[in-house]
């Protein structure tokens, strides 16, 4: 089990001060986290004056090298099996470990996903505004990160993930997603590198960082990815809006077509909002997420 689990690496500045860990490649498909991760580790080894920061990147290693969302040894996502068991599947003993030796101790936990393969998802930060005394710390960090949209997620959290054992352990979290889709945008990689800079510098852990470029966009709305708009047919999904665009209540987001051409199912936008997420993956499957539509702020 040792050779899969991710290696954490550590930076020290020269003073004592907060640690922050971030986390890339907890899904295997995700290659912005990673290479903003070893961007960011690279620019601190020189950088650093103040704290710790540690890197887990990639988080899954077995699902990166096969660049897959799950994990090919047991099937599970990292993403839905944190806090992990010691004892249990090995993904869920990557998360665990993860848990264990990169979030707990932390002061701030910045978990840096993209929309992978099957999705495109508008690049955004995103915190959770469940617990009254987290959230105002994790929205002053998404703020700070400054991406083109910062998603405030209400209500409970959704179990297994990362952020959500966070604030199990009353520690403020941040997440970020980009474009995605096999594909790595420069523009999205310098977007994920200078939002964690800055973050950094407003702990006073550097002495420079990049400038805010954006009039970042809010939201609210719940960002969970197994769900939101739903398949009720299988098929080939062919899309109409796209991610970042304004919709109506009743707007035509896309049609699952099947085999023959022949329609099986408009989908439409169930409310007012912006396009947060939309299907990548053309070929569907009853059950499967086509689309999130969050409320502007």
């Amino acid at each position: 089990m040792t050779s899969l689990l991710p290696v954490i690496q550590t930076i020290h500045g020269e003073i004592a001060g907060p640690t922050v860990a971030i986390l890339g490649g907890v899904h295997g498909d995700e290659f912005e986290g990673v290479l903003a991760n070893r961007q960011i580790r690279n620019i601190l080894q020189k950088s650093l004056r103040r704290g710790t920061v540690k890197f887990a990147a990639p988080a899954h290693p077995v699902a990166w090298n096969a660049s897959t969302r799950e994990s090919p040894t047991d099937g599970l996502n990292l993403a839905r099996v944190f806090p992990g068991d010691m004892l249990g599947s090995p993904t869920e003993q990557i998360a665990a470990f993860l848990t264990e030796h990169l979030i707990k101790g932390s002061d701030l936990l910045i978990d840096l996903h993209s929309a992978g393969r099957n999705f495109d998802m508008a690049l955004m930060c995103g915190y959770l505004d469940s617990s009254p005394e987290l959230s105002l710390k994790s929205g002053n960090f998404a703020k700070i990160f400054d991406a083109p949209y910062t998603w405030k997620h209400s209500g409970p959290p959704s179990p297994g993930r990362s952020i959500s054992t966070a604030e199990s352990l009353g520690i403020p979290s941040i997440y970020v997603e980009g474009r995605g889709g096999g594909q790595v945008r420069i523009a999205d990689l310098q977007t994920y590198v200078a939002g964690v800079l800055r973050i950094l510098h407003s702990l006073s852990m550097i002495d420079v960082c990049p400038s805010s470029s954006t009039d970042s966009v809010w939201v609210s709305g719940d960002g969970n990815t197994d769900e939101g708009i739903i398949s009720t047919t299988s098929g080939f999904f062919c899309t109409f809006a796209e991610v970042g665009s304004h919709v109506s209540t009743g707007d035509l987001l896309g049609e699952v077509i099947d085999a023959e051409g022949l329609l099986c199912e408009s989908v439409y936008a169930p409310s007012s909002g912006i396009v947060m997420l939309m299907r990548r993956a053309t070929r569907v499957l009853v059950g499967d997420t086509l689309s999130i539509i969050a409320s502007q702020l």
